[in-house]
């Protein structure tokens, strides 16, 4: 059933996305984990209210907002997630209370973590909708305390004061029950309590009296144990592995198998201040979670660097990567949403170590390389490797991101110019992907500029759409081919009416400026179904197909040689 028009259009004309957010109780938002820094969407003032700019400038200042056991910070979601990010993010879901201009009101946070070169979250993207105010019965329901995070950090900081001068050493433990959003999916809100209920009982059971154990983030348990020498971290963590394994979960929906992944991580080594060792537990139990591993990982000291800092010798680093040939292209398809047949390809940047089949991706580089003025080089030999690709397989459509960096040099074009000048035949089959935010700062320059790329026969797309809030006055200038729809609002389709209000609206836009769609983050046949029934042109996401590194034909050929 199609949206209504009143939805629709306003005055004869399309609805601005940013007012259909306000409408909802919507924001966007990006936080780079690294340096904490936390950025919102233009109408953050109308959604939240007055909240200090503090608050807002800072990732965990913002989670300081959160209600003490009304949920999972946004942190806590991000770190306590149960799988590692394979180049396209890891979805998180949380729902807390935060308190708005002296109102509790309950919050949903949604959105996807995506690694740095570490493996560990290193940015998210995502929506805070405000849903309602709270009840005041709703955060007094027995069993609902849980220790948030800053009360976690006080009681380590209060056992590293007592037993570090005494020579005793602390460790923490952070276990987190494997595959919950799973066992949730399986069996349901109220089970899946019953299951972390019984997992708190089994470990207190076998916790020592001069131990503590403390419940936080939800489906998290820290334990701190004091005198732990460091040959018996691993033993001991063994300990509370097994009690959780030893037998199944009877709940009133099924019976469920629980194991829990647990990282590690002991003071003075790993710091001096509770903060400092529980974050290298966290970031510990991520690598347990990222690699598989059913035991502990302990973190291992390691060379700090500077909120923000890039590491040591970044710019030569990447200069070798250029030099050395390590940069590659991996292909993520992009299906029609009706038969599911390859319309394209999106070309994701990645950059190899030197060993072989090491590459990380872009999601934490890019910044690094904007930050160090070096995008535009990398995008070069992007398109250079893309039109390579095409000339070697003339039924291939590629996209190419460019960064915003490189559209204001106008070095940047000229080598596009160079590139695609005497091959119309490969531009024609080339989609250049800028951001909704790249079109925001100068819109009359951007708008002329991408019509100068489609002169060299390219298509033009725009690349997170609904995340910046392009005024629509400015999208209706612009030559744009195909709109993708930024996958933080259609990751959580399912659960939101707002989303799909949402995105049916800006289906209905694009539709009426004569533009097709694409709908990033499609991960289940659910979602699938709903964009095809609103008209969505595309598809993108792990449902149709996942990122795979393109090897070179002269590669290939000499492997099928080999073989």
């Amino acid at each position: 059933m199609p949206t209504p028009s009143i939805f629709r259009f306003q005055n004869g004309g399309p609805v601005d996305p940013r007012g259909v957010l306000s409408s909802i109780g919507e924001v966007v938002y990006g936080w780079d984990i690294q340096s904490d820094a936390l950025s919102w969407g233009p109408n953050v003032g109308e959604v939240l209210g007055p909240v200090p700019e503090q608050a807002l400038a800072r990732g965990l200042s913002f989670a300081g907002l959160v209600e003490p056991g009304s949920g999972p910070s946004r942190y806590d979601a991000i770190f306590c997630s149960s799988d590692p990010d394979q180049g396209e993010g890891v979805v998180y879901r949380t729902r807390y209370a935060i308190e708005l201009a002296g109102r509790k009101m309950w919050a949903e946070d949604t959105g996807r973590w995506f690694a740095g070169t570490d493996g560990r979250p290193g940015c998210a993207r995502g929506v805070l909708r405000i849903e309602r105010a709270v009840r005041p019965e709703e955060l007094s329901q027995p069993g609902s305390e849980l220790c948030d995070r800053p009360a976690l950090v006080e009681r380590i900081d209060i056992a590293l004061k007592e037993h570090l001068p005494a020579e005793r050493p602390v460790v923490v433990l952070v276990a987190a029950i494997d595959e919950l959003a799973r066992l949730n999916d399986d069996f349901g809100h109220e089970a899946t309590d019953e299951i972390i209920d019984t997992v708190h009982e089994r470990l207190r059971s076998v916790t020592r009296r001069r131990d503590h154990l403390v419940r936080y983030a939800g489906n998290s348990f820290a334990i701190l144990l004091v005198g732990c020498p460091q040959d018996e971290i691993e033993s001991a963590a063994r300990r509370f592995i097994k009690i959780v394994a030893q037998s199944a979960i009877e709940t009133a929906r099924g019976i469920a198998l629980v194991r829990l992944r647990v990282g590690a991580a002991s003071a003075p080594e790993l710091g001096h201040h509770g903060g400092e060792v529980l974050a290298a537990a966290e970031g510990a139990l991520a690598s347990a979670r990222a690699g598989g591993i059913d035991g502990t990982v302990v973190a291992k000291p390691r060379p700090r660097r500077s909120p923000g800092e890039d590491p040591v010798g970044f710019d030569v680093q990447a200069i070798a990567a250029l030099n050395e040939r390590r940069v590659r292209l991996a292909l993520q398809p992009i299906v029609r949403t009706v038969s599911r047949e390859v319309a394209f390809h999106e070309a994701l940047l990645r950059v190899g170590q030197g060993e072989a089949g090491l590459y990380f991706a872009s999601t934490e580089l890019v910044p690094m390389l904007e930050r160090r003025g070096l995008v535009r080089l990398f995008d070069h030999r992007v398109l250079e490797l893309a039109m390579e690709m095409l000339k070697a397989d003339p039924k291939l459509v590629l996209s190419v991101n460019v960064s915003p960096r490189s559209l204001s040099d106008p070095e940047w074009f000229d080598a596009f110019v160079a590139c695609t000048g005497m091959a119309h035949d490969k531009a024609a089959r080339l989609i250049v992907e800028v951001t909704e935010t790249a079109t925001i700062d100068n819109p009359a320059r951007i708008a002329k500029l991408l019509g100068r790329i489609k002169e060299q026969g390219a298509r033009i797309a725009i690349d997170d759409f609904g995340a910046g809030h392009s005024s629509l006055k400015h999208l209706r200038a612009f030559p744009i081919d195909i709109l993708k729809i930024d996958g933080a609002f259609t990751q959580n389709l399912r659960r939101s009416t707002d989303d799909r209000f949402y995105v049916r609206t800006l289906v209905d836009l694009a539709s009426h400026l004569g533009v097709e769609t694409v709908a990033e983050w499609v991960d289940d046949e659910l979602q699938a179904s709903m964009l095809r029934d609103w008209g969505v042109t595309y598809l993108q996401g792990h449902l149709v197909g996942r990122a795979e590194l393109h090897e070179p034909m002269q590669q290939a050929r000499r492997h099928l040689a080999a073989g």
